[in-house]
Formats: C-alpha cells, sequence, structure tokens
C-alpha cells in the first residue's frame, strides 16, 4: 500500500540500516500512489541534495505534487525556493504567489513568510498592518518565529509605537512556545 511503501522508504533513510537508492524507489512509488508526505521528503531530498544528487527542478516539480496532493508545506518550500533564488532566478511574485496559496490552506509558516514580505517590503509594497496581520495569524496557529517577529516590530517601532516591554513580552511567548 501506499503507507507501507512510505514507511519502508523512511526506515531505508532513517534506520539502521540506510539504503537510499531503495528508498527512493519506495518514496516513488508512494507518491504515485498519492501520498503527500512521500512527494515532499522526496522533493526535500533533491533540493538538499545531501543523500541523493540535487536537482532543483525535480524539488520543485515534487513539491508541486505535493501541494497538489494536499500538502501546504510543499506549496511554501516552492515559496521559499523563489524567495532565496535557490538554484532558480530569485522571483518575489511567485515567492508572494506560492507563499499566499499555502497560507490559504493554513500554513502558518507561509503566513508568517507575507508577514516578512510585507515587513521588509520585498516584493510588495512595504505594509507594517499587513505584515502584522500575517504574523497574528501565524501567531494564532502557534508560530514561534511570527512572535519574535512581532516583537521585533515593537522593540524597533517599525508600524506601531515602540515598546520595548511589549517587544519582551513577544520574545518570551516565542521562546515559551519553542520550549514546548
Amino acid at each position: 500500500t501506499t503507507n507501507d511503501d512510505f514507511t519502508s522508504g523512511m526506515n531505508l533513510i532513517l534506520g539502521p540500516k540506510t539504503n537510499i537508492n531503495d528508498a527512493v524507489t519506495y518514496l516513488n512509488r508512494s507518491s504515485e500512489k498519492g501520498n503527500r508526505y512521500s512527494s515532499y521528503i522526496l522533493a526535500l531530498l533533491y533540493e538538499k541534495g545531501n543523500l541523493v544528487k540535487s536537482d532543483i527542478q525535480k524539488s520543485l516539480s515534487l513539491y508541486e505534487k505535493s501541494g497538489q496532493q494536499g500538502n501546504s508545506r510543499g506549496i511554501n518550500a516552492i515559496g521559499l525556493i523563489y524567495d532565496l533564488g535557490r538554484g532558480v532566478k530569485q522571483d518575489y511574485n511567485k515567492a508572494f504567489e506560492y507563499y499566499k496559496k499555502a497560507a490559504d490552506l493554513g500554513n502558518s509558516t507561509a503566513m508568517r513568510n507575507l508577514g516578512l514580505l510585507y515587513d521588509l517590503g520585498t516584493g510588495v509594497k512595504q505594509d507594517y498592518n499587513k505584515a502584522i496581520e500575517y504574523y497574528q495569524k501565524a501567531v494564532d496557529l502557534g508560530n514561534s518565529t511570527a512572535l519574535y517577529n512581532l516583537g521585533n516590530l515593537y522593540e524597533e517601532g517599525r508600524g506601531v509605537k515602540q515598546d520595548h516591554n511589549k517587544a519582551a513580552e513577544y520574545y518570551q511567548k516565542a521562546a515559551d512556545l519553542n520550549k514546548k
């Protein structure tokens, strides 16, 4: 089954008897049967190039497949690749588009990434209100990095009245969330 192939593939990556070639075979088979996690893991492998030869185009294709299979993390990952220009021409418009798709699916990291684009004015008109809105949406889903980003706005007085106490409060909440 799909889950058996996924489990077998992951065991061959993480287990005591590592065999990356067989792992990729199992994960590919599981991905072809519609397992979004297999598609995502394969995409990660090809993006990072640690265990297999790096192939950004294959990675993008697998992240896209993962997203079509319902995995918002794959869609967010495509946004990050374009945002950073990792193996592709840097394209903030595409990054925004993919972050927005993932955020609309409830991905808190994508919401935080959208907040950061608006916060810094990267590829979009700088808009602190929208940055705060996206950071807050991410925080509501338990994203500690978005809490840190909100704290940074208050510490530096960007888009809000500078308030070191409020900044410290956000930083502490972020640290507490990371401990969990």
